[in-house]
């Protein structure tokens, strides 16, 4: 028969205890540890102090309007506006073709001294038709009209999106965005200044829709 199993020992251990020199590496490797952690540190937050504040015009592209619209005019068969209020700025310029909508135009996307965005399309009064200026508005209703540097634009307004509608000279302009009336106003006035001074002053109506007529019985 087996024995049986002998009782376990009641007695306590003994702690285990470094000698001298284990805990002398030890507190060699954590001093070593702080230290490349304070070297790392060291290199980094200068960097960081040093960088300039993320801002939103810190990535905006400088876009040079009155070079882009003199490189377009050819093309466009008209004057591109090339107006820039004191304190805007662009963050695109470019020629469309019009291969979609038949239509080929200039547009500009501003924005304002306090930062509110408003889109310009611009196309020759004899192109632009009242179908593309519906889908260029959304067909957004028109509500007023507004007189602007003695040039009369229609208003239109759709949910809160805006739109000034001109012909001035030979070329429609179109004004939109949620900015605000007196964001608007400012920039169609610099628009207004800008064909006039290029020779292209006067006004023609904006280009409606037909209105339709009962056939004779």
């Amino acid at each position: 028969m087996s024995s049986p199993d002998p009782a376990p020992s009641t007695e306590p251990r003994t702690p285990a205890v470094l000698s001298a020199a284990q805990a002398k590496r030890i507190r060699s490797s954590a001093t070593g540890l702080l230290i490349a952690v304070a070297v790392s540190l060291a290199a980094i937050i200068p960097v960081l102090l040093l960088s300039p504040a993320q801002r939103a015009e810190t990535y905006r592209p400088a876009v040079d309007v009155p070079a882009i619209a003199a490189q377009a005019a050819p093309a466009a068969g008209f004057r591109p506006v090339a107006a820039m209020p004191a304190g805007w700025s662009a963050n695109y310029a470019r020629f469309n073709a019009g291969s979609g909508s038949g239509v080929p135009n200039w547009e500009i996307g501003y924005v304002s001294e306090d930062q509110q965005f408003i889109a310009l399309t611009q196309a020759a009064a004899r192109r632009a038709n009242p179908t593309w200026i519906a889908q260029a508005t959304e067909n957004a209703p028109v509500t007023s009209d507004r007189t602007v540097a003695g040039q009369r634009f229609e208003l239109r307004d759709k949910g809160g999106t805006k739109s000034l509608i001109g012909t001035v000279g030979g070329s429609v302009v179109i004004l939109r965005g949620s900015a605000s009336d007196a964001a608007l106003t400012t920039l169609a006035a610099a628009v207004v200044a800008d064909l006039h001074a290029a020779g292209t002053p006067g006004s023609t109506p904006v280009p409606t829709a037909p209105a339709s007529t009962a056939a004779a019985s």
